[in-house]
């Protein structure tokens, strides 16, 4: 089960790095960010009756970010691996500045209540009825066959599905 993280990973075409606390997924990102080469240039000089001066230059590979840079990464930064792409570094995005955020409890929206009937077109209500002068609740008078019966008969429909049906008469 160690290794369910990395086949996790593995698996995915885009990962996203928004930041983080954990060491092991530092050394992850430096790694998949992978090296660059750098010159290095080196410049001797020695006075004194015979002066000499040298210039050394070597080439090197460095890790683009090392695990603690990846630590120490800025968090209004972001990096983006795309497979077959190089990554990129770009700012996080605030979604409080979206247009739409009006719309959320964040933005002073009414919560989704799920399972509410506002958008409803019908409903059923289970009641109680009178009988004899007495309630009597009106499950105890449902035929359970007849109902599967008319069950059958019924679908449930997404809204797009019913403004695609009133809209093109298919009802």
């Amino acid at each position: 089960m160690k290794n369910n993280g990395k086949v996790l990973y593995g698996n995915c075409d885009e990962f996203l790095y928004l930041g983080g606390n954990e060491q092991s997924t530092h050394k992850y990102v430096s790694e998949l960010l992978g090296k660059e080469t750098i010159d290095i240039n080196t410049y001797g000089k020695s006075s004194g009756r015979s002066g000499n001066y040298s210039t050394n230059y070597q080439i090197s590979g460095r890790e683009l970010m090392t695990p603690d840079e990846v630590r120490l990464l800025d968090n209004k930064y972001a990096l983006l691996f795309i497979r077959g792409e190089r990554p990129v570094m770009d700012f996080k995005y605030d979604i409080l500045k979206h247009p739409n955020v009006q719309y959320t409890t964040d933005g002073k929206g009414k919560p989704y209540i799920h399972g509410g009937t506002e958008q409803s077109i019908a409903t059923i209500t289970l009641s109680e009825e009178i009988k004899d002068d007495k309630f009597v609740d009106i499950q105890d008078l449902i035929d359970i066959d007849e109902i599967k019966k008319l069950s059958e008969n019924c679908e449930v429909l997404t809204e797009e599905e019913i403004e695609e049906r009133i809209f093109k008469g298919g009802f």
